[in-house]
């Protein structure tokens, strides 16, 4: 898919607080920057880290106030990726966290952030990232738009190097591409997912999605290891299917459709990625792909841009008369949701919906979603 943005730690500079005790808000407000945007409950806190294009910088709170959401909102807000810092209020004098005191909520709202990642550049330093196990996925949803169910969730390589920043796909995707190590990036994508999410996958009723290039798709040796790795792991046969990127142009449609061919033999759909603006991909919609994904540049501009609605329309015509989905990606507030709807668009993804999560926080994801269609459809 298109770069998603890794949201960089205090970007943002609103507070969310989450609290039953009145001395923290107290202690709270003139510390902050801003009054603090005050929420009712875990699940509401839960729903601002799902969804959450620009994160608050912090979020200040009580675990009891939690209630039975505190442990996935603890795991969530302490995935380095989230960008939100959480701050926890100590419950009484010899618990763990900030005491609710003025000065002390001060110098944790004032703790000073990780620099941005900066790509890496050295093609050792991957390998050895490879080798150490360092490689890590985060999963974005993705929501049938007529009965509003998860169909979907796209793995999106992270790397995490052992006492350094986290990185995200655009600080290391492109060397491994350059440097020969991308079947080896996808493969160590595709064993910790199918760990992560085998046990999970049945209940949120959703297939995997993994990212491959062209060069992966069509040696017949990859998709091949992919499911072996799939069967290997005792993970749902029915349940994975493989988005072929936009990085290389497709020059041989023979050799794609062959490729197409043995995939569709193991049991293996193929999506295409990124569909843009007068893309010259339209062609491929006559090969045996299982959907296509729409770039988000493209339907970010449909509510504005007549040429882009009727390019989404003639994209959505095509596919449906070769019995293939559709997918919009940038789903970002409820006027896209509208529009792709209107469009006769089958499936939407983004950060109204979710952000990229991991796979400890889907469970607790599929069960705050409703609020996210009500306000979708409003």
């Amino acid at each position: 898919m298109s770069p998603q943005p890794i949201p960089v730690p205090g970007r943002a500079q609103q507070t969310l607080l989450l609290a039953r005790d009145p001395a923290v808000l107290r202690a709270l407000h003139g510390v902050a920057g801003m009054p603090p945007r005050e929420l009712s409950s875990g699940r509401e806190a839960l729903r601002h880290l799902f969804t959450a294009e620009d994160p608050a910088r912090h979020l200040v709170c009580q675990p009891s106030a939690a209630g039975k959401a505190w442990p996935a909102l603890l795991a969530t807000a302490q995935d380095p990726f989230v960008g939100t810092g959480l701050i926890v209020v100590q419950e009484d004098a010899r618990g763990p966290g900030v005491p609710a005191r003025a000065s002390d909520l001060a110098a944790a709202l004032k703790s000073t952030p990780p620099p941005g990642p900066a790509p890496v550049t050295d093609p050792m330093v991957l390998a050895r990232g490879l080798a150490r196990g360092e490689i890590s996925v985060r999963y974005q949803p993705v929501l049938r738009i007529a009965d509003e169910r998860p169909v979907l969730v796209e793995g999106l390589a992270r790397w995490q190097p052992k006492g350094d920043v986290p990185l995200g796909p655009d600080s290391f995707v492109p060397l491994a591409e350059r440097s020969g190590q991308v079947s080896a990036l996808s493969v160590a994508v595709a064993q910790a997912a199918f760990a992560e999410l085998g046990p999970i996958i049945g209940r949120l009723g959703a297939s995997l999605s993994l990212n491959l290039p062209l060069s992966l798709l069509l040696d017949r040796t990859v998709p091949q290891r992919l499911c072996q790795l799939r069967d290997a792991a005792h993970f749902p046969a029915d349940a994975l299917m493989v988005e072929l990127t936009e990085t290389t142009p497709v020059r041989d449609r023979s050799a794609l459709r062959r490729a197409l061919h043995r995939c569709r033999a193991l049991g293996l759909p193929v999506l295409v990625d990124d569909m843009g603006l007068q893309d010259e991909r339209v062609a491929l919609l006559d090969l045996p792909f299982a959907g296509i994904k729409l770039d988000r540049s493209l339907v970010a501009a449909m509510p504005e841009s007549h040429r882009a609605r009727a390019e989404v329309a003639m994209l959505v015509r095509r596919a449906h008369a070769n019995r293939m989905t559709v997918t919009a990606e940038g789903i970002s507030d409820s006027r896209l949701w509208r529009a792709v709807a209107a469009a006769g668009v089958d499936n939407a993804q983004g950060y109204a919906i979710s952000r990229p999560l991991t796979a400890a926080a889907l469970p607790a994801w599929a069960s705050t979603r409703h609020w996210t269609h009500r306000n979708l459809q409003g």
